[in-house]
């Protein structure tokens, strides 16, 4: 029994070391024991403190301290914590510690003998360097770095607290990270949300390889739905669908709305759309309404960045419904990019490259390598957003919970038919009915699911009023075979205070023009166009003259008679050629009989008489 439980420590102990990756980290060729730190060479994570921000790239650097000191050779290694596998507790397992590799290969390269380190790639006398390490996904916990760093062959050191650093994962994440979720929503009520979506992407917030040509970039339909907690759009560590692939690569959302109206009812509740902007307009906002309740009481939203590999902002399976059975009332958003795992290019304008086989969703490299990417050694702490996502609650609706209505119909069984308390019951639930109804007849209509919920073709609201449209304007096209086939057009005005603004009026006073709110202007059109078809006007069939009025015209401006062939003559048989003479003489005589003299020049000597001949008769 001893025997065995000295066997089992043992065993745990080699674990400790295998899995630990604690390997012999001492100089190359040395016989001599490490020496204690002593405060002149110390290691370094820049940009942080006792925290990572996962998936980001830091720099790690060896440094002197005293501006004297140099060291020859050296080695970084990066150890993971460890915890037990939840399916044998006896066996540890290592927690994946990020990955470091060498900043120039001169200085540095991977470690040989040692897991996720790197060491020097020659010995020679250096006052610092630096490597770089991407820090592990979340879930990861803490993770120790430990420098190796040697003075001269018979001294070196390690371990100790300025050559080791324990950094745990840093819990703040980002906004559009998804909270945690509530599966036991109690709500009975329904609600109504306002989404809107700001952008932020411009040359001046993100200036590196933004595109060169300012009418290029713009941000695509916002597209989403409200939806169960078993519908998953989009989500980090998911494959995304067709319809997402194509929304994400070419900002075009189509296919993936048809996708979720196949859903509709089974888990989504509503489509959510929202107009997209591009050029001059890429600040403004963009709204978008939906509905929830106790079952569809998540929302998911994306919009796709143009031009992009397959980048896309947004936010996924976003908890509305709070612990304490009240719906979320207000909530601001800055969205970062998230890569779809569908095409491989690094930057804004990247040449398609596809990804294969497709990998999943997940944040873009914002600490990149590669010095074509916006995000090249980028902290994601110093990264401006890209978008906004304000999330408001607008109105709930009051419903009876199903164990409610299961219980009063129970209680209405029992009563006996036709009774006063019945039908006085019936008649306050009647009037109920009617009242919520006329409530939401109220209300901005709700969007449909089925149409796009930015812009209303609509009626005038309390919010928001318009004139009565215009009348159409005559239709405007061009005049053929009797009939115009073109466009009409007609407009109105909002409404500021009872007065149509942006109407023009020579006698307004300029200090005195109203502001259109911006809502109302996303939401509200006041401008139409529609095709149409009409007959020409009198004066434009008296314009489409017959080829004989319009050589007459001709004849009559310029006081001389055109000569053209009739296609409507019947042709002659054809006849041998005549000399050119005899062409050339009939020519100059039609000139001569139709041809004002006033009209020609003088001639001076027969030479220029017989060179107008000629030019005559290239004009024939």
């Amino acid at each position: 029994m001893i025997l065995k439980k000295y066997i089992i420590l043992v065993f745990l102990n080699f674990g400790q070391e295998v899995f630990g990756f604690r390997c012999d980290r001492r100089p190359y060729g040395t016989t001599t024991q490490s020496s204690a730190p002593d405060g002149r060479f110390k290691l370094v994570v820049e940009g942080a403190d006792e925290s990572y921000i996962p998936d980001q790239l830091y720099t790690v650097k060896i440094t002197e301290t005293d501006n004297e000191s140099r060291f020859i050779e050296f080695m970084i290694s990066a150890e993971g914590d460890m915890k037990s596998d939840p399916g044998n507790p006896r066996r540890m397992l290592v927690l994946f510690p990020g990955e470091l590799r060498p900043q120039s290969f001169f200085s540095a390269k991977f470690s040989s003998r040692c897991l996720y380190s790197v060491e020097h790639a020659m010995s020679s006398p250096k006052s610092f360097v630096e490597v770089y390490w991407q820090a592990p996904p979340s879930g990861n916990g803490c993770v120790t770095l430990r420098a190796m760093v040697v003075e001269r062959q018979d001294l070196w050191y390690e371990d100790g607290s300025p050559l080791s650093l324990r950094l745990c994962e840093d819990m703040h994440q980002p906004d559009d990270v998804t909270p945690q979720l509530n599966h036991d929503c109690d709500i009975c009520d329904e609600a109504k949300y306002e989404l809107t979506f700001t952008g932020i992407w411009s040359r001046h917030t993100h200036p590196r390889f933004y595109p060169e040509n300012d009418w290029i970039p713009r941000y695509s339909d916002l597209v989403g739905a409200s939806h169960a907690t078993d519908y998953i759009l989009w989500a980090p560590g998911t494959l995304v669908s067709e319809g997402f692939r194509e929304f994400a690569e070419h900002a075009n959302g189509s296919k993936l709305e048809g996708e979720i109206r196949e859903k509709i009812g089974d888990g989504v509740r509503t489509l959510i759309k929202g107009k997209g902007h591009g050029y001059r307009k890429m600040s403004n906002p963009t709204y978008a309404f939906f509905r929830t309740d106790k079952t569809n009481h998540l929302f998911t939203v994306a919009v796709a960045i143009h031009p992009s590999p397959d980048w896309f902002l947004g936010v996924t399976r976003f908890e509305l419904c709070q612990e304490d059975k009240t719906w979320l009332q207000e909530r601001e958003l800055n969205l970062y990019p998230w890569d779809a795992g569908t095409d491989s290019g690094v930057s804004y304008e990247s040449a398609n490259i596809e990804t294969f086989p497709q990998d999943a969703v997940s944040r873009v490299q914002t600490s990149s390598y590669d010095k074509n990417s916006p995000f090249y050694e980028m902290d994601i702490k110093d990264l401006n957003p890209f978008g906004k996502l304000h999330i408001k609650l607008i109105r709930t609706y009051q419903k009876k919970c199903e164990e409610e209505e299961t219980t009063q119909e129970a209680e209405t069984s029992t009563a006996e038919p036709g009774t006063t308390e019945a039908g006085e019951g019936e008649e306050k639930e009647a009037e109920n009915e009617k009242t919520e109804e006329n409530e939401d007849k109220g209300e901005p209509e709700s969007p449909s699911r089925y149409q796009n919920t930015d812009l209303a073709s609509g009626h005038s609201t309390e919010d928001c009023p318009l004139s009565q449209w215009q009348e159409w304007s005559p239709c405007d096209g061009v005049c053929e075979k009797g009939k115009i086939v073109g466009y009409k057009w007609r407009e109105r005005y909002h409404l500021v205070d009872g007065i149509p603004v942006e109407k023009y009026d020579p006698d307004m006073d300029p200090s005195s023009i109203k502001e259109v709110p911006r809502f109302c202007k996303n939401h509200y059109e006041d401008f139409e166009r529609a095709e149409c078809e009409d007959e020409c006007p009198d004066n434009e069939k008296e314009n489409n003259l017959t080829d004989e009025e319009e050589e007459q015209f001709v004849n009559d401006a310029y006081g001389v008679k055109m000569r053209s062939t009739n296609i409507n003559e019947t042709p002659e048989v054809p006849r041998d050629p005549e000399p050119n003479t005899t062409s050339l003489d009939s020519d100059l005589r039609w000139v001569e009989e139709n041809i004002p003299t006033s009209t020609l020049p003088l001639l001076d000597s027969d030479e220029e008489i017989i060179n107008t001949k000629f030019e005559v008769s290239k004009m024939q």
